[in-house]
C-alpha cells in the first residue's frame, strides 16, 4: 500500500498579485520603523552614557542689602549613592567640583544613600567618610531625607560624627564677613518628620530654611529662602506633558525650580542622583550654586 496523499486545493481568490504600490507602502513603513528604532536607541544610549553627568547651576538672589558683599552657597540634594566604584567616582567628582566653586557654606538636602537598608549598612561608613570631605571645603550643614529614615535610626549621629552639622529641628546663626545667615532645618515631610520650627526672635540676617521634601515649604509659615530636593523634578519629564509623577504632596508650583510668594522664595533642586530606576530624561542632575547678592 502506498501512503495517502494529502492535497490542498487553493482557489484563485486566495491570491492576489503584489502591486508596486504595496512595495512602496512596505518600504515607507520599514523606513519609519527604522527611524523610530534608531531614535529610540539614540535616546537609550544618551541616557545611559550621561547617567553620571551633572551640571552646576548658578542662581542669583538679591538680599536687599542685608549682606555687604556676595556670599556663595553650594546646595546639594539627593545624591543617592549606590555601592559601586563608579558611584564613588561620581561622588569624588562632585566634591572636586564643589571645591572649585569656592562656596562660603555647603548645604546638604538629604537622601545620601541610594540602596536599601541592608546594602546601605555594608557601605555606609565609606559613604559617610566621603561626605565628610565637604567639611574641608567650607562649613557644612545637613538634613535627613526619606532614604535615611528608611535605612537606619542613627543617621543624625553618624552624619554629625563626620563634622557635618545636622541642622534639622534647630537653628544656627552663621556669621561671615559678608553678613549674617540665620539657618534652620525642617524635618522631612514625606516620612512624617516635619514639625514647625519658627525662626528665633532677633534674627537680623538672611533667613534660610533647609529641608528635604518641598511639602514643608508649602506648609511652613515663615519668610525667607527655602531649599529642598526630593522630587528630582520628576526625574523623567516628557515634552508637553512634563513629569507624570513626583513623590510629594506639595502643590505643583513646589515640585521643581524657583518659585516665590510675597514672603517666601524657594528653590527645589532636581538633585544629583536617581531613585527607583537609574534614568533621567528631560531633567539634569544639578549642583545648585546660590549667590546671595
Amino acid at each position: 500500500m502506498t501512503g495517502a496523499r494529502h492535497q490542498r486545493t487553493y482557489r484563485a481568490s486566495n491570491f492576489r498579485p503584489v502591486l508596486n504600490s504595496d512595495i512602496c507602502h512596505f518600504k515607507r513603513l520599514s523606513a519609519v520603523i527604522a527611524l523610530v528604532c534608531a531614535f529610540t536607541l539614540y535616546l537609550v544610549y544618551d541616557v545611559v552614557a550621561n547617567s553620571d553627568a551633572f551640571e552646576v547651576k548658578t542662581t542669583h538672589i538679591d538680599t536687599q542689602g542685608v549682606l555687604v558683599s556676595p556670599l556663595k552657597i553650594a546646595f546639594l540634594s539627593d545624591l543617592h549613592i549606590r555601592n559601586s566604584t563608579s558611584q564613588f567616582a561620581k561622588l569624588k567628582s562632585i566634591i572636586n567640583t564643589v571645591e572649585k566653586s569656592e562656596p562660603d557654606v555647603i548645604l546638604l538636602g538629604g537622601d545620601y544613600t541610594g540602596e536599601d537598608a541592608m546594602t546601605t549598612q555594608v557601605f555606609r561608613e565609606e559613604l559617610l567618610r566621603a561626605l565628610g570631605e565637604f567639611t574641608a571645603i567650607a562649613p557644612t550643614y545637613a538634613v535627613l531625607g526619606n532614604h535615611e529614615w528608611w535605612t537606619g535610626n542613627d543617621w543624625y549621629r553618624a552624619v554629625s560624627d563626620e563634622g557635618i552639622s545636622v541642622i534639622e529641628g534647630r537653628q544656627e546663626t552663621l556669621r561671615f564677613d559678608q553678613g549674617v545667615i540665620c539657618l534652620r532645618g525642617l524635618g522631612d515631610a514625606y516620612t512624617g518628620h516635619f514639625t514647625p520650627q519658627p525662626f528665633e526672635a532677633g534674627c537680623d540676617g538672611v533667613r534660610i530654611t533647609l529641608t528635604h521634601d518641598p511639602e514643608a515649604i508649602e506648609r511652613d509659615n515663615q519668610s525667607g529662602l527655602y531649599l529642598a530636593g526630593h522630587t528630582h523634578c520628576g526625574q523623567i519629564r516628557l515634552p508637553l506633558i512634563g513629569a507624570p509623577w513626583a513623590p510629594t504632596s506639595a502643590s505643583d508650583e513646589y515640585h521643581c525650580g524657583i518659585g516665590m510668594t510675597k514672603e517666601k522664595v524657594w528653590l527645589v533642586s532636581p538633585g544629583l542622583g536617581t531613585s527607583i530606576i537609574p534614568v533621567r530624561l528631560g531633567t539634569e542632575a544639578t549642583i545648585e550654586l546660590i549667590r546671595l547678592n
